[in-house]
């Protein structure tokens, strides 16, 4: 049994894949940008500004957090409508943008004033945009007081 192929059957296949994937495309919103920009009073502290590009919108969460290095237990993720005793709890923060739109979230990288360590953490942010695809979607952040101070000075 042999397959004869035409050119007209191979560019039905391309046809029908390119259809295919621009359709997809159509369908699955597009992923939220993360910017990091300085922290408000003290210089250890950072602002994350997630913009959402699609005109839909989209539901931003923290689903988790790694420590990776410094004395520092605490991290303080939130925004300005967080109540208070949610600020430092991991996996509290839920964040709902509006289609072309952004919000601000604050991270107070350190509590004590030892400004000389360096505290790091990998915080996964998950995103959740359309209903095709109902899973939380991972964007891994990584956060640390050096960089912070890096920026905050530089600026």
């Amino acid at each position: 049994m042999t397959l004869d192929l035409s050119w007209r059957d191979l560019a039905a296949v391309w046809g029908a894949a390119l259809s295919t994937l621009l359709v997809l495309a159509k369908l699955l919103p597009s992923k939220p940008t993360f910017h990091f920009e300085p922290g408000e009073k003290p210089i250890t502290d950072l602002t994350i500004r997630i913009i959402n590009p699609s005109k839909s919108m989209c539901l931003v969460r923290e689903l988790f957090r790694l420590q990776l290095g410094g004395p520092q237990r605490a991290l303080g993720v939130y925004t300005g409508r967080t109540p208070l005793e949610e600020a430092g709890v991991p996996g509290a923060l839920l964040i709902f943008i509006r289609g072309e739109e952004e919000r601000a979230v604050m991270i107070n990288c350190i509590i004590n004033q030892d400004v000389g360590e360096n505290n790091r953490w990998l915080v996964c942010f998950g995103w959740q945009g359309a209903w095709v695809i109902p899973l939380w979607l991972p964007v891994p952040v990584y956060i640390s007081t050096k960089r912070a101070i890096r920026l905050n000075t530089a600026l």
